[in-house]
């Protein structure tokens, strides 16, 4: 959008209606699910590897929610991509392109691959934070960071690849990734993290937010999908037993 006075007020506008809507969906949202993905976390039984925040150490405290959110700002440029996200998907009713290109795992690397270029003893922690990050994102994918409308695409993205199927972090890319810096302090809430480890995290989390915004071009698509008319039908199945 042009940068002028009437073009502003409309960008604060949906950013004050998209805040409102994510604080009614978020207090629809079943505590249990975010207890689940929390708990769930770094349950990687094929690497056996353990993840940033799977300890739970005698001494451990769970952050508090308050302080995870005044930690982890999501810049400005990003909310603007999360705005256009939500409409798209839930008021045009189209679809993000499966599976992209960038996807979150490749994002990760290269953001350590940055971080790491001219310090390598930097790179254990962000390995380890990314890993975090991978292992938050598979979990919390399905019952936190899908719209109502993208759950027949993830169920048909999911059995397109049986019986290998990816993690979620290869599937998908930065706009779910982004809906998960969203949720983060809440599922942080749930995980018994020391005070230490819970301050990095955030850090390390905000590091990789500015990281994204010189390069939202490149990871982020504009060319959303119109669904089939199988998907079409599907939905108004779906959208006529919510009402």
């Amino acid at each position: 959008l042009e940068l002028n006075e009437k073009n502003l007020q409309l960008q604060k506008d949906r950013l004050k209606e998209f805040n409102r809507t994510a604080k009614r969906r978020a207090s629809k949202a079943d505590s249990e699910q975010v207890a689940g993905a929390a708990a769930a976390v770094g349950e990687d039984k094929a690497s056996g590897k353990r993840k940033l925040g799977t300890d739970n150490p005698k001494d451990g405290k769970a952050p508090k929610s308050d302080e995870s959110r005044d930690t982890l700002k999501i810049p400005h440029h990003l909310k603007l991509r999360l705005i256009e996200d939500w409409e798209r998907t839930t008021r045009e009713h189209k679809l993000l392109p499966l599976p992209r290109n960038p996807n979150v795992s490749s994002i990760l690397q290269e953001f350590i691959g940055s971080k790491c270029k001219r310090n390598s003893q930097n790179e254990r922690l962000y390995m380890e934070i990314c890993d975090g990050v991978r292992s938050y994102f598979n979990q919390a994918l399905r019952p936190l960071l899908l719209y109502k409308y993208e759950e027949k695409q993830y169920g048909d993205i999911m059995a397109s690849y049986a019986p290998n199927v990816p993690e979620a972090v290869e599937i998908y890319g930065a706009e779910h990734m982004l809906r998960l810096f969203v949720k983060l302090p809440e599922i942080l809430s749930h995980c018994k993290l020391k005070h230490e480890q819970a301050i990095v995290l955030n850090t390390k989390v905000v590091e990789l937010l500015k990281f994204m915004v010189p390069n939202r071009h490149k990871f982020f698509t504009t060319n959303f999908i119109a669904p089939n008319d199988e998907y079409a039908q599907w939905w108004g199945t779906v959208d006529s037993a919510c009402k």
